[in-house]
């Protein structure tokens, strides 16, 4: 079977279509209440955190021994644009329960079907999941932390 790819997405609607309907068989998309005000809340709770680290991480952290975050501020602001798209899926009622499945609701929904997108808004969110870039042992780091990568990132409660 193919691999799913949000660049051919974009360019195939037929494609796009054809993915979606797998994630929604396979219930990785599935029917849910509008709770966007949840998820637009903590993309708000995200971005503030990470512009008080960004504004701190400016004046240098005494107690860290000037360590940099820059890592962590990068992403936290991602999670932050991918708690706004849940949003996005949250306001047709739907849920995602992957980042794949989240880019092919966006671009079928909101770029090809009713074009309240550009397709340039799909790629800030599509750039950051590129797993080219990961390498073997990122991977089985994610992995390992998973359970509580998940809960922290995806549920909209603040822990």
């Amino acid at each position: 079977m193919k691999k799913p790819d949000w660049k051919i997405w974009i360019k195939d609607n037929k494609e796009c279509k054809f993915w979606l309907d797998i994630y929604i068989k396979k219930g990785v998309l599935r029917r849910s209440i509008n709770e966007s005000r949840l998820y637009l809340r903590k993309t708000e709770h995200n971005l503030n955190f990470a512009n008080w680290i960004f504004e701190k991480n400016n004046k240098k952290f005494e107690i860290f021994n000037e360590e940099n975050y820059y890592d962590w501020i990068t992403n936290i602001y991602y999670y932050a644009i991918y708690h706004s798209a849940l949003a996005l899926l949250s306001k047709k009622r739907y849920q995602s329960k992957s980042h794949s499945a989240t880019l092919c609701f966006l671009i079928y929904f909101y770029c090809h079907k009713n074009k309240e997108l550009d397709f340039d808004d799909v790629e800030l969110v599509a750039s950051s999941l590129s797993q080219e870039e990961l390498s073997k042992e990122d991977i089985e780091i994610i992995g390992a932390s998973k359970e509580l990568r998940e809960k922290a990132c995806y549920d909209v409660s603040f822990l």
